[in-house]
């Protein structure tokens, strides 16, 4: 809800009592106040004032230039005068101008300083700091855009007061001042959520099955708890040297099921075999039968015996057997 503290008549009712101050004024103008050139409309204007005059509109409007039509539009607002405004007002006035065709028109805008809502809700944030609020949080501000609109000449600063934070429902309430609360413009009475925020790892490109995982693979981004699945993995050492089963998309949360071991001993390929057996260590050639990332235990084929044992995977195409 933006708050501006001008006037804030209607536009239509605005331009209505516009053009009739200006049908009055013709009857106490000098007479042949007609310029010595022709007027002629300038480009849409951005108005640093509270008032209008003939000159923010035509140029050439010679001793009408200062001739005030009325309060301008509130900061940041437009008022548009359309092609028979502009004629009521030229006529009025006595200007030579006429225009070219009906869709002549020109718009007027109040210049102004904007404090956006996330910049306020920065400052809430930092309230809540000074209150001992610790942690990674965000405040959210309840309700669509809050920004302030102040007139061009204040500063884009705001002022929180009446804070007050309850723990047991992460909510709290405030009052805004811009732009300040000693010389206020604007009192913004605001309430909304404290959000605990949580750095998610996410994968800065997408990788594919057999990609292993690493520290510069990974980026973060700052989500809300509550939007946390419970799958979804937050501590990169359960990222790292790990691979997708499929395809990681880049940037999203990655959930436990969507990443594996990397598979180092594959079925149908063949295996180096390690035999232990107290300090003595021997090796032999055979074939997988299951598939295998570090650590897992997985059925092998001795192809110089032909008989199958249980072996641990230990490296790529390599299992050990201990006894």
């Amino acid at each position: 809800m933006k708050q501006i503290i001008l006037t804030s008549l209607d536009m239509a009712a605005r331009i209505s009592v516009l053009v009739l101050a200006l049908v009055l004024a013709a009857f106490i103008a000098v007479a042949g106040a007609r310029t010595a050139h022709a007027a002629s409309l300038k480009p849409d204007v951005v108005l640093e004032q509270g008032v209008l005059t003939v000159g923010h509109i035509f140029d050439n409007a010679g001793r009408n230039a200062a001739y005030i039509l009325g309060p301008g539009p509130d900061a940041g607002e437009t008022l548009t005068l359309n092609a028979s405004s502009l004629l009521r007002i030229a006529m009025a006035l006595d200007l030579d101008w006429r225009p070219a065709s009906p869709t002549d028109k020109i718009t007027v805008t109040r210049a102004a300083t904007i404090i956006p809502t996330s910049d306020i809700e920065s400052a809430l944030e930092e309230k809540l700091g000074e209150q001992g609020l610790t942690g990674n949080f965000s405040a959210y501000i309840n309700g669509t855009s809050h920004d302030i609109i102040l007139p061009v000449d204040q500063a884009a600063t705001v002022e929180i007061d009446e804070m007050r934070y309850d723990p047991r429902t992460s909510t709290f309430t405030a009052t805004v001042y811009a732009p300040s609360r000693e010389k206020s413009t604007v009192k913004l009475p605001v309430s909304g959520q404290v959000r605990q925020m949580v750095s998610v790892p996410v994968l800065k490109t997408a990788l594919r099955n057999g990609d292993l995982i690493g520290m510069n693979d990974l980026d973060f981004i700052e989500m809300y708890v509550k939007d946390i699945g419970s799958d979804v993995i937050t501590d990169t050492e359960k990222l790292i040297n790990m691979t997708p089963r499929r395809v990681a998309i880049a940037g999203q949360p990655v959930r436990a099921m969507d990443i594996q071991r990397p598979e180092l001993v594959s079925r149908g390929k063949n295996v180096t075999i390690i035999f232990k057996t107290g300090p003595m260590m021997l090796t032999a050639t055979g074939r997988a039968l299951q598939n295998g990332a570090n650590g897992d235990l997985v059925r092998v084929t001795n192809l110089a015996s032909n008989i199958q044992v249980d072996a641990v995977v230990t490296g790529s195409q390599e299992v050990t057997v201990t006894e």
